[in-house]
């Protein structure tokens, strides 16, 4: 799908939609671009029209000459949370809705991995379901000591929807990824670096963390980054021969399911 086809459908989701607070930004100054979750009254939770906003981040950085990328929080404390419940909750009377959010994101995502430039993840605090999908989207991920990385979601009888799976295998192996989404418990820095999903542990800001890690990267030419980037992306296809599908069709029998359901109430619930 290119991401035309997401935009399309990610309108679609979200007309009709009141705007509510947050936003995803995106800051262009050389040598290193970022890009802001920025809902931090909701733990930086992903709206739909947040989910348009990291669209048009990622169109918007195809067409920069930059080399590298920063994907980072507002929050000092919190990476992401993850989809916007009430909005999850809202879509799950349509089970065909939460299929179109999965296509869209996944494409999104990859989009962003594929990106000619070299991109980190700075995780301060949590990263959790959809904002544990994130991470894996970028090449390197540079963690606070408290940052943690939580795929939650077999505890809302719930897989990844957002093309998280495919990548967590490539960055940890089959064995590991099945057994973090299996045991749906988080992952510290500490462990994170132990199996190969963090790169580097830093005191204090991430971000900071993340900007020293790139220096190397920025002494260089960026157009020397940029072919070795495209090099390596054409090495690694990020999707099979039988492409998204799979992994979509997994996510979309449990996205309405009972199991789904009743856990996102008990949180709701204890949210309120």
């Amino acid at each position: 799908m290119r991401l035309r086809e997401a935009r399309r459908l990610l309108d679609g989701l979200a007309a009709g939609v009141p705007r509510e607070a947050g936003t995803i930004r995106l800051e262009l100054q050389k040598p290193i671009a970022k890009v802001i979750i920025d809902n931090t009254t909701v733990r930086n939770a992903i709206t739909l029209h947040m989910m348009l906003d990291l669209l048009n981040a990622v169109e918007q950085l195809w067409k920069w000459d930059g080399a590298a990328v920063i994907l980072c929080s507002a929050d000092p404390n919190f990476f992401c949370a993850g989809g916007h419940l009430k909005q999850v909750k809202t879509a799950l009377a349509e089970p065909d809705k939460g299929r179109c959010m999965a296509m869209a994101m996944a494409t999104v995502l990859d989009q962003f991995m594929g990106l000619p430039m070299v991109t980190v993840a700075a995780v301060n605090g949590l990263a959790i379901g959809g904002g544990a999908e994130l991470v894996t989207a970028c090449d390197h991920r540079v963690a606070s000591t408290e940052g943690q990385i939580h795929f939650v979601h077999g505890r809302l009888g719930l897989a990844p929807g957002w093309g998280g799976t495919g990548r967590l295998v490539a960055h940890v192996g089959r064995r590991r990824a099945l057994r973090i989404l299996t045991t749906a418990l988080p992952i510290n820095a500490v462990e994170g670096e132990r199996i190969g999903l963090v790169d580097q542990i830093v005191e204090g800001s991430a971000i900071a963390g993340a900007e020293r890690f790139l220096e190397p990267v920025c002494a260089l030419p960026p157009s020397a980054v940029r072919a070795a980037k495209l090099q390596v992306a054409a090495g690694y296809h990020l999707r099979t021969s039988r492409g998204l599908f799979p992994e979509t069709d997994a996510f979309t029998a449990v996205w309405a399911g009972d199991d789904h359901r009743n856990a996102l109430t008990m949180v709701l619930q204890r949210m309120s």
